[in-house]
């Protein structure tokens, strides 16, 4: 009996957790990846994308067919083809084949996370209690995601994000083999199918809004404003922690529906509050992170655990967040990735019309402004459509203290110019986003049900 398995609870959750953490694990590594890969920024949002897309698909589908080949079989199984994929993922040196491999981890996580739901109500002992543990893993999964994949990519390399999934996923599926050996199929659920379509429509809209808290903060941090991956890893940690601490508050909060609609509002004022950012600066992230982190602990458990809530077939209904959320993720990217990248095409242009008149009217000699000007512009020609760092380009500097010292003073100019530029290409597509969430409203308030739990 799973019942019986000491490990089997916290394996289950910490398999859950795995498998959502890697749907965000690599957004502090995408910068590195299309460098080293060679693509654009629009290429490289495939690596979210391909990875949810194949989630929203499949959730449903290998729910419904785990009662068929056994819960626990479905978990191992499921285990096992997403510490294959990963070590794929780890290996690509190329983009196509990134890709490939992120589908076939969405394809074994989809499995692995559906089933585990199957499992979770014998370990945990009671259906509540393993909705909470499966929508509480999910949750600082994905929240944890993006600050363990920029440490990983800034100490290692963003390869090792995808390596050190393989001996977790193995590890996490060791416990569950045994009753995977014993596993019978159970009988084909026939009833109960019909999915909570105001919890998850919920779901799917703060979902894409989430999609563009992490993935635009975090090219905003990195090719934006220039910072290592370590350093934005450091930054973006508020949100997640804000998150944690909110959770247990959370439980003490008003009545579920109101502490749905206030979630969603609070990722909303938060997003708003990155498009409003007055200047580069990091600090001023901090508060709207926490009102986004607040938001995501006060909405998604409320909202995953109102999609289970007295359902039977516990292990389809889990299948129907998954493919909520996943699909949330994958419109919100397809919307925004448009929209940002061609904002910061009209910023970049207007950074570098202000560089240049900024060079113009130094106090350096011609014959250095036309030197500066060749090295600036090869600096912009080699970094393509990306943000550029022209901070190379001054190097090095005069000997002479005067030239020294203006040449210090254009470069900070010129550097202010471009974050100021990147700042500001962000915030349409932030202000999108905050709509995401504020129309997650509208289902919460049609629900006839209401979001009970």
């Amino acid at each position: 009996m799973i019942a019986a398995w000491v490990p089997a609870r916290a394996a289950l959750t910490v398999a859950v957790g795995l498998v959502l953490a890697d749907s965000s694990v690599v957004v502090l590594a995408l910068p590195e990846i299309y460098r080293e890969l060679d693509v654009s920024v629009s290429a490289v949002t495939w690596v979210l994308i391909a990875f949810n897309l194949v989630l929203a698909l499949l959730a449903v589908p290998v729910a419904l067919a785990s009662g068929r080949a056994g819960a626990a079989r479905m978990t191992v199984g499921g285990l096992i083809l997403f510490a294959a994929a990963s070590l794929l993922c780890g290996l690509a040196s190329g983009i196509g084949l990134l890709l490939a491999a992120r589908c076939a981890q969405a394809a074994g996580g989809a499995a692995a996370v559906c089933a585990a739901l199957e499992l979770l109500p014998r370990a945990a002992g009671s259906e509540a209690r393993a909705a909470r543990d499966w929508a509480a893993a999910g949750a600082i999964g994905a929240a944890l995601g993006p600050g363990v994949g920029g440490l990983l990519t800034e100490l290692v390399s963003w390869q090792s994000i995808f390596l050190v999934q393989v001996p977790i996923a193995l590890a996490v599926a060791t416990p569950l083999a045994p009753a995977a050996l014993r596993d019978r199929p159970a009988a084909a659920v026939a009833t109960g199918l019909r999915p909570h379509f105001a919890a998850n429509g919920a779901l799917a809209l703060l979902s894409a809004a989430l999609a563009a808290a992490l993935f635009l903060l975090v090219l905003l941090l990195i090719e934006g404003w220039r910072l290592s991956p370590i350093a934005a890893a450091a930054a973006v940690t508020v949100l997640p922690i804000a998150s944690l601490v909110a959770t247990p508050l959370s439980r003490r909060a008003a009545a579920p529906p109101a502490r749905a609609a206030a979630g969603a509002i609070a990722v909303a004022g938060g997003l708003a509050g990155l498009a409003l950012l007055p200047e580069a600066a990091v600090a001023y992230t901090f508060g709207p992170q926490i009102l986004i982190g607040a938001g995501l602990a006060l909405t998604l458990a409320a909202l995953i655990e109102a999609a289970l809530a007295g359902r039977s077939a516990q292990a389809i209904h889990g299948g129907w967040t998954i493919a909520s959320r996943s699909a949330g993720v994958v419109a919100g990217l397809v919307v925004l990735t448009p929209i940002f990248t061609a904002d910061l095409a009209a910023e970049r242009d207007d950074a570098e019309q202000a560089g240049t008149a900024a060079l113009l009217d130094s106090q350096l000699p011609p014959s250095t402004k036309l030197e500066l000007a060749a090295r600036i512009a090869d600096r912009i020609e080699e970094e393509g459509d990306k943000v550029p760092a022209v901070g190379p380009a001054f190097e090095p500097l005069p000997e002479d203290p005067e030239q020294r010292a203006a040449t210090i003073d254009l470069r900070t100019t010129i550097e202010d110019e471009i974050d100021r530029a990147a700042t500001h290409a962000f915030s349409r597509s932030f202000l999108v986003s905050a709509l995401f969430a504020l129309a997650a409203l509208v289902p919460i308030a049609l629900s006839r049900r209401g979001i009970q739990l």
